[in-house]
């Protein structure tokens, strides 16, 4: 008899101690359901990580490919007016022939947000214009662009380069 009672003893036990197991276990498989879920997570996120990467690397290949697409046309015409220089039998054919390739250039990379910064006869601006110089010239109003040494950009409405500049005193 001392034998059934110990087993009714420690069945009774057992039936305090299953509802707290129970919950530990059920707490277990819910964290290993959660560690799934986050490792799935972290490698969906390195995925679209890597994707966008791809993306924007793709992207900037392309914007340098249109770039240089609209500038080709420019480089052919200078390499061709290169070889014809020593042929050239005036000189004023020959800068007319420069003068349309710079304005090619400038078209082309227009095309593509570039824009020359206007300086000379405007007001000297720290922000779009770096004074190499001042002279002191009659009749001038200080702080007037007289001469610009070499020309600045913007891209997009940006400054890219500032104009180089002298500034009247």
């Amino acid at each position: 008899m001392l034998v059934n009672n110990m087993n009714e003893e420690s069945l009774l036990e057992t039936d305090d101690i299953a509802p707290e197991a129970t919950e530990t276990l059920d707490d277990a498989q819910k964290l290993a359901q959660s560690q799934e879920a986050l490792a799935y997570l972290a490698a969906e996120f390195e995925n679209y990580k890597r994707q966008t990467t791809r993306r924007i690397d793709e992207e900037r290949t392309r914007a340098k490919r249109r770039v240089l697409e609209t500038i080709f046309p420019a480089i052919d015409n200078f390499n061709l007016a290169l070889r014809h220089a020593g042929s050239a039998k005036d000189v004023a054919s020959f800068k007319s022939g420069l003068d349309y390739i710079s304005q090619q250039l400038e078209t082309a990379l227009g095309e593509v947000g570039l824009a020359p910064i206007e300086a000379v006869g405007q007001h000297f601006d720290p922000t779009r214009h770096d004074a190499l110089e001042e002279v002191e010239i009659e009749g001038q109003t200080p702080g007037t662009i007289i001469e610009e040494t070499q020309r600045g950009y913007t891209l997009d409405g940006q400054v890219l380069r500032p104009s180089r500049v002298k500034v009247a005193k």
